[in-house]
């Protein structure tokens, strides 16, 4: 069975790896120079920036096999114990972040009252089954069972980290569905999370590679060697009399494959589909998207000159606090070689859905509003030896209200196209467990 992938980012690699180790005659067609898409990793003046994401989760068996089968198991970096230090920075100072259901009720990011409302969250009834289409957002969701307090310090930061959203407009069943399954399964977020600690389960502890996430990408690519074959796709078609698809590219010749598998960015793939499922194409472009910027500060000597507390994982920022600022990762101490020896490099988020003019001024002008709210959050006491400005467009999609509907929709409307399928981080998650997770799936089904 010849089966091609389009795309190059984690999705488009990973199927296409998984296919190869399964026999079949898979190619992957990249319009990138650098395999990965959105994760990239830049060393720089000895330090190492991330474009994209920072690091994986170790707790999926897809994600582990993956590494695995890419030969980095034993290049694996594991964050350190430092990481498990997180903030908020809300009501002007930067507050733990609780790691745990005992955390929750010893943080001073909630008052008195609120935490009394956590205790009361076993008892608050499950939501009745909503009618078909029916949705809830995260913020609702966590007022609910937590409070007001809690929806506004912690669930809302929290997703900003993630999604660089609202977490009024997010879909609790969509961004967060482990969350969603909680309440349906156990009554209970709290008690479920006791039961998973008992358990076992969890998500898993971050984790990278010496020079960066992009290792992983590169390794999958190296492996494919020539069955990753450089160009960009301008439209597909069906072979006529039969299930399989052509695919023209732009000055090469047409490729053509039993199966056919789109790991596009969500507007390519729709332009993709437009010709043979316009519904399809609809709801692929109705999916919003948050630009963001990624300012990578890097401190030589830094000592204890930085005047930060950097004996942790970072800070997200609540909305309203006065900061342009999204978030910030201290990246050197969540993982060692990040920064030459007694040097510190800080990652800051900005833009998302709350600000995405700001990518459109210049690096200088970005680089000053992450390091004045860096001062005014954090104590920062000193400029950076590096900056490094990095925009990511269109950036992270936003699974909001209504973001199931629109996946069953895609679903839908090609399942009248035999040998098609559409997956992408625009779907069914946006993180990389979740896109191994899915590339594990077709590569098993194909």
């Amino acid at each position: 069975m010849r089966v091609l992938v389009l795309g190059g980012g984690i999705s488009g690699l990973a199927t296409a790896q998984l296919l190869a180790a399964r026999g079949r005659d898979v190619t992957l067609l990249d319009d990138g120079a650098i395999p990965g898409g959105l994760i990239a990793s830049v060393r720089r003046d000895g330090f190492l920036c991330e474009h994209g994401p920072q690091a994986v989760l170790d707790g999926a068996e897809e994600t582990r096999a993956l590494v695995a089968a890419a030969g980095l198991t034993e290049r694996a970096v594991r964050a350190t114990a430092a990481s498990r230090r997180r903030f908020v920075y809300v009501d002007g100072a930067l507050r733990p972040f609780p790691s745990s259901p005992p955390g929750l009720f010893k943080t001073n990011l909630f008052g008195a009252g609120a935490k009394l409302r956590l205790f009361w969250e076993p008892f608050v009834r499950r939501r009745a089954d909503a009618p078909d289409g029916d949705d809830e957002s995260v913020e609702a969701f966590v007022a609910r069972r937590f409070g007001p307090e809690a929806a506004r310090r912690a669930a809302g930061p929290a997703l900003i980290g993630v999604f660089a959203g609202d977490a009024s407009a997010l879909s609790i069943r969509a961004a967060l569905p482990r969350v969603y399954d909680m309440e349906r399964a156990h009554g209970s977020v709290i008690r479920a999370l006791f039961r998973g600690r008992r358990g076992g389960g969890g998500m898993g502890k971050p984790f990278s590679f010496p020079e960066g996430l992009a290792e992983l990408p590169t390794a999958l690519a190296a492996q494919l060697g020539a069955r990753r074959v450089a160009g960009r796709a301008v439209a597909i078609e069906r072979i006529a009399g039969g299930t399989g698809w052509r695919v023209d590219r732009d000055g090469s010749a047409p490729l053509e494959a039993d199966r056919l598998v789109l790991a596009t960015p969500a507007v390519v793939t729709a332009d993709l589909l437009a010709p043979h499922a316009p519904a399809a194409a609809e709801a692929m472009r109705a999916i919003p998207h948050a630009p963001v910027a990624v300012v990578c500060l890097g401190f030589k000597d830094a000592g204890d000159r930085l005047g930060m507390d950097l004996d942790a994982y970072g800070f997200v920022a609540a909305r309203g606090e006065g900061v342009k600022i999204l978030g910030c990762q201290y990246d050197s101490s969540v993982f060692p070689g990040r920064a030459p020896a007694g040097s510190a490099l800080l990652r800051v988020l900005m833009g998302g859905v709350f600000d995405p003019s700001l990518l459109d001024a210049d690096d200088g002008a970005i680089a000053g509003h992450a390091i004045a709210d860096l001062r005014r959050a954090a104590g920062l006491a000193r400029e950076p030896d590096l900056v490094d400005v990095w925009r990511v467009r269109p950036g992270i999609p936003q699974y909001t209200l209504g973001h199931g509907r629109r996946v069953a929709a895609v679903d839908q409307a090609i399942a009248s196209l035999p040998g098609l399928t559409v997956i992408g981080h625009a779907l069914r998650g946006v993180g990389i467990t979740e896109c191994i997770r899915t590339a594990t799936r077709i590569a098993s089904e194909t």
